[in-house]
């Protein structure tokens, strides 16, 4: 059995990444044979473990497509896409017997791969494609370019042997928007050496809060300035830390520096951007409480990371995560729109020292099962199996 690993791209340090890096690194500890592929490798912005890999990509960075536009610059930027997509399955040797798709940035191999190489498909959408996203406006959904790409993708579903999402809600979504069944695969969790245990810390002059995630307006980040916002007016003194790349949206990263600086709170909020593992782990290692509000998230791999070493977590209830979970023991799930509710909950933390350990040691404990090779990565390898036995 031969394996083709393709991803739109290693630029950054996203769950997706560190998805298709733990399913390469236990393919090669089963010694099976396989190839990693992406348009964009730029290897000191992801994880340094893909740098144990060949990694056949096309370079370094992406081309710079801007957004929206009418529909003939639209157009063009289709057949940018098309014809990457076309330079890097010429790539991929023709032998490969399974080609496993991460997410939706390489739309046209996935029909290549069964209509030219007669090869069986996966699909691993941790993501809808944004025309399948349940939250679009009602003039979007209407709108021309978006009938388009349902149409495209939909001309692309049959081709797809087995779809593979990380949550049971995209499966639902999948059943009713793609017409196709899918397997719900949980990501698994890593356990960061350099992250120290976390416990209650008396006597602190600021308590310190951490988010994380590359910079999109699901993140809902706008929720957690007014977070602090409404505890600064409490006179709690809080610190709001968030990591994540800004330049995938850098729109989005603009309004909420503006919001930060219209509501000052320079002193409050930092924004650090993509770092790396040292200055991760001490943003980590410093943090009281972890937040993950994002709306509709599909997973949340960071939620899991932050309990590992019992960082008390706050996840929204929209994020997929919660299928794990277990609100008032070893998390606490929230509204994402409810800035007042979610300065009570960190609040109380803050106030309740047992409390406070309590959802600490649980949260630790819970994940300690989730590893990615029991969750993840041995039901992906038996899938392939399945399909070639086929």
């Amino acid at each position: 059995m031969k394996v083709a690993i393709i991803v739109n791209d290693l630029c950054v340090r996203g769950g997706t990444h560190k998805q298709v890096l733990r399913l390469c690194q236990y393919l090669k500890s089963k010694n099976i044979d396989f190839g990693l592929y992406t348009k964009y490798y730029d290897p000191e912005a992801t994880y340094p473990e893909f740098k144990k890999f060949d990694v056949v990509c096309l370079k370094s960075k992406p081309t710079e497509y801007q957004g929206g536009g009418n529909l003939v610059q639209r157009y063009t930027r289709s057949k940018q896409k098309k014809a990457e997509d076309r330079q890097l399955m010429d790539s991929i040797p023709k032998d490969v017997d399974v080609y496993n798709f991460h997410d939706n940035g390489v739309l046209w191999m996935i029909k290549w791969a069964k209509k030219e190489r007669k090869a069986k498909v996966v699909w691993q959408i941790n993501d809808l494609p944004v025309c399948f996203r349940v939250w679009l406006s009602d003039a979007h959904k209407k709108s021309i370019s978006n009938k388009i790409s349902r149409a495209v993708y939909k001309s692309i579903i049959p081709c797809v042997d087995r779809i593979t999402v990380n949550v049971t809600k995209n499966k639902d979504r999948v059943v009713e928007l793609m017409g196709r069944d899918a397997d719900v695969f949980y990501c698994g969790v890593d356990v960061n050496p350099g992250l120290e245990t976390h416990f209650y810390k008396k006597g602190k002059k600021t308590w310190k809060i951490l988010s994380a995630g590359v910079f999109f307006p699901r993140r809902n980040y706008e929720t957690l300035v007014k977070v602090v916002f409404n505890l600064k007016q409490q006179s709690i003194p809080v610190h709001l830390d968030i990591i994540g790349s800004t330049d995938s949206n850098p729109e989005y990263a603009e309004r909420i520096k503006n919001q930060i600086n219209e509501l000052t709170l320079s002193g409050e909020v930092t924004i650090w951007g993509q770092v790396d593992e040292q200055k991760y782990n001490e943003l980590f290692n410093a943090a009281d409480i972890f937040t993950f509000i994002n709306i509709n998230q599909s997973w949340g791999l960071a939620v899991f990371e932050a309990m590992s070493s019992g960082l008390p977590t706050l996840v929204s209830n929209s994020v997929g995560a919660i299928e794990l979970l277990h609100d008032g023991e070893d998390s606490l799930i929230v509204d994402p729109f409810d800035a007042k509710q979610i300065a009570e909950v960190i609040k109380t933390l803050f106030d309740d020292s047992s409390y406070y350990n309590q959802i600490s040691a649980n949260a630790a404990n819970a994940v300690k099962e989730y590893t990615w090779d029991k969750l993840y990565s041995t039901k992906m390898v038996d899938v392939f199996r399945e399909l070639t036995r086929g």
